[in-house]
C-alpha cells in the first residue's frame, strides 16, 4: 500500500488533500535480529515544493474532531437526529468525552434487540472510523433497508472507543500504555473507563 502525503502549500493553492505517493515500496523485517522482530517500510518519493510542511500517513487520518464534526452535523440535521441519540458513555482519562449514540425507530427500544458496534480501540487503525462513518452514513439514511434495521432493532454505537490513543497519535495503546482490547476481562474502570463503561452497558 502507498503511503500518502498532505503538501500544506498544495492544500492552501490548488485544494488538494491527502493523496497517495510513492515509488519502490519495500516491506521487509529489519536486520538487527531483535526480539520480537521489527519490520521496516520504505519508500522514494519526491516532495512537491519547496519550504513545505508536508504530512505522511499510512492511512487516511480520522481524527477525534473529525467524529465531533460529524456527530455535530448529525444532531443539527432535523431527521437523522430523530433516529439518533448522542451521549457522553464517559470521559477518558486526559477528559475527553467518548460518545455513545442510540440509533433507532421514532416508535422507541422497548422488545428491540440490541446491536452493539464500536471502532477504534486501537488509534491507528483509522479505516476503522471510516467504515463506522459509512455505517452511520446508512443506518441514518432514508434507504428502505436502513428505515427496515431502525424498526426492528436499538443500535448502540462507540464510534471512537479510545479518542487519547487517537488525539497523541498512538498505534495501538491508551494513555496508559496498554492495549484496550486486552482490558475486557480485567474490568478495571480506573485504567480503561470507555472499555468498563461499555462492557457495563452490554451487562445490562
Amino acid at each position: 500500500m502507498r503511503p500518502l502525503l498532505y503538501s500544506q502549500q498544495d492544500a492552501r493553492s490548488r485544494g488538494i488533500g491527502w493523496r497517495r505517493v510513492g515509488a519502490e515500496i519495500h516491506y521487509y523485517r529489519g536486520g538487527g535480529g531483535e526480539e520480537p522482530a521489527t519490520f521496516c517500510l520504505s519508500w522514494s518519493m519526491r516532495f512537491p515544493h519547496d519550504g513545505d510542511t508536508c504530512y505522511l500517513a499510512h492511512s487516511y487520518p480520522y481524527t477525534y474532531s473529525d467524529l465531533q464534526r460529524y456527530l455535530r452535523a448529525v444532531v443539527g440535521d432535523p431527521v437523522r437526529s430523530r433516529y439518533c441519540a448522542v451521549r457522553a458513555l464517559c470521559r477518558s482519562l486526559a477528559g475527553n468525552t467518548v460518545y455513545l449514540l442510540t440509533i433507532t425507530g421514532p416508535a422507541g427500544g422497548a422488545g428491540k434487540r440490541a446491536v452493539v458496534l464500536s471502532a477504534r480501540a486501537h488509534p491507528g487503525e483509522s479505516g476503522g472510523s471510516w467504515a463506522m462513518r459509512g455505517f452511520l452514513d446508512f443506518v441514518l439514511s432514508a434507504a428502505p433497508d436502513a428505515r427496515l434495521l431502525r424498526r426492528l432493532f436499538v443500535f448502540k454505537v462507540v464510534p471512537m472507543l479510545n479518542p487519547d490513543g487517537v488525539v497523541v497519535g498512538n498505534s495501538r495503546c491508551s494513555l496508559t500504555g496498554r492495549d484496550p482490547n486486552r482490558a475486557y476481562g480485567t474490568g478495571c474502570r480506573g485504567s480503561f473507563p470507555a472499555v468498563w463503561h461499555l462492557r457495563a452497558m452490554v451487562e445490562r
